[in-house]
């Protein structure tokens, strides 16, 4: 009995063809979802870009609109020194955006530069009942200064309220 070489390669090479077949068959299948992975991620990472992209521009837009409320403000207090504008008084002015950078500087964490302007408040405003102020101004201020956060951290913030309470209320003027 003879040894075939030749059915024992054919044999061999069928099944060398069946797997390498079989590998192409299933890196093909691999391949689609990893595809399908990579197009899964690339669709995440384009949508974060575009909340990103509204983010950005909705924070543009309100430094904007803040920016054109702090001119309205430095408008309406060369107004009130000029004699053009009698409706609110300055004190107002000081009390508010003393108090909005205060607020801001509560949400940035400086707790320093907090304090030091509660203490010029409370230094300024000794005798509260020579102020003036309408109602709703008033109101403004204090709710205002309810939205500082870290109240702990800030000092004499009980105080100034106070003071604000203490402020003579005039009516509120009619627009």
């Amino acid at each position: 009995m003879s040894f075939d070489y030749i059915g024992f390669i054919t044999g061999i090479l069928g099944v060398l063809v069946t797997v390498l077949i079989g590998w192409n068959i299933y890196a093909l299948i691999d391949f689609r979802q990893e595809k399908q992975r990579l197009v899964q991620y690339f669709d995440e990472q384009k949508s974060n870009i575009h909340l990103l992209g509204s983010d950005l521009r909705s924070t543009f837009m309100n430094q904007l609109s803040n920016n054109s409320l702090l001119e309205k403000n430095v408008a309406d207090i060369y107004s009130q020194m000029m004699g053009l504008n009698k409706s609110l008084p300055l004190s107002f002015y000081y009390l508010f955006h003393t108090i909005g950078a205060i607020r801001t500087a509560s949400q940035a964490e400086n707790y320093a530069a907090c304090n030091l302007w509660l203490k010029e408040i409370r230094q300024v405003l000794v005798y509260p009942e020579q102020v003036s102020i309408p109602v709703t101004s008033k109101k403004q201020l204090l709710y205002d200064l309810m939205q500082i956060k870290s109240t702990e951290q800030i000092v004499g913030l009980n105080e100034v309220i106070e003071l604000i309470m203490h402020i003579k209320e005039i009516p509120d003027p009619i627009s």
